[in-house]
């Protein structure tokens, strides 16, 4: 049975094609995964998701030698990744809260909390597409304030780094541009947007170029998450309420892959051709509606 759920987790598609891979019907392939998943899936999150968490201290990252390369007093990074879904079958006013205007797509966002090890240590239910990155994170919120936390046993490791007098007590959190203002929340460093008009100073380039340097562990993290399984990378149909369920388990998956092959950089590049590609998705679906409604005008 395991085989047959990790087939059917990296191919995704109908049940009725993944059917035909076992040589059964649709309905005696997917009951019986679904109820595996069913019953396995808050044992992988605990192993190998939320105990990593709590494994992985300010105090055990320092004593290995793992922590951030510039931004020691970072605990984790964290992003969120988009997925296109089928549109919901739902009321008008409430479909469009599913849609994202920058990949012009139906789809579910998530937010993932990455150690600076490559392991996933938190992941949110999914939200509606249209909404943004900073108000994902503040509904998060109780998990970030609670996990920054400095612990007893960190007391002998330094902290140097800016926003430590404001925030005494935590560790540190980075992030994209998209979390601008969490630093009114959680001791958070965030990439600098440029000014309208006009153009980030050199020290901040630099500043943006350390923080990216770091960060890139959630990017590499999205790519082998969108490489090895379809049901997380492809455009999703099954049923809507156990979508978190599918996809938590995708990375649970993806954190015991990762402890067996490290992160390269080379899984990064997979997330920015994952990323085009569905931008690409939305621009051809812009372009084609855009003419459905010429065509519609000038009969």
């Amino acid at each position: 049975m395991l085989f047959m759920t990790l087939v059917a987790l990296k191919h995704a598609g109908t049940w009725d094609i993944l059917s035909v891979s076992f040589d059964e019907g649709a309905a005696t392939v997917s009951n019986p995964i679904n109820q595996f998943i069913r019953v396995l899936h808050p044992y992988l999150v605990r192993k190998y998701i939320d105990e990593q968490g709590m494994k992985w201290t300010m105090q055990q990252l320092a004593v290995a030698g793992l922590q951030f390369a510039t931004h020691k007093s970072a605990l984790y990074a964290v992003d969120v990744t988009f997925q296109h879904t089928t549109a919901p079958a739902v009321s008008f006013g409430e479909k469009k809260t599913y849609f994202s205007k920058k990949h012009g797509l139906y789809g579910h966002k998530v937010e993932v909390s990455v150690a600076p090890i490559g392991l996933a240590i938190k992941v949110t239910d999914c939200a509606v597409g249209s909404m943004s990155d900073f108000e994902i994170f503040k509904a998060n919120l109780g998990f970030h304030s609670t996990h920054l936390e400095k612990q007893p046993s960190d007391t002998n490791v330094s902290d140097n780094d800016a926003l430590r007098d404001k925030f005494p007590s935590q560790w540190s959190v980075l992030a994209d541009k998209g979390y601008q203002g969490i630093q009114e929340y959680v001791r958070g460093f965030t990439l600098l947007k440029r000014p309208p008009h006009g153009q980030l100073t050199m020290e901040q380039e630099r500043s943006n170029a350390k923080l990216s340097s770091d960060r890139v562990i959630v990017k590499n993290l999205f790519g082998r998450l969108k490489t090895l399984w379809g049901l997380a990378s492809d455009k999703y149909t099954w049923k809507k309420d156990e979508y978190n369920m599918y996809f938590q388990m995708c990375v649970a998956l993806t954190n015991v892959h990762i402890r067996f092959n490290p992160l390269r950089n080379v899984d990064g590049e997979g997330y920015n051709q994952y990323k085009n590609h569905l931008l690409s998705i939305g621009s051809k679906i812009k372009t084609k509606n855009s003419s459905s409604k010429a065509n519609i005008a000038r009969n």
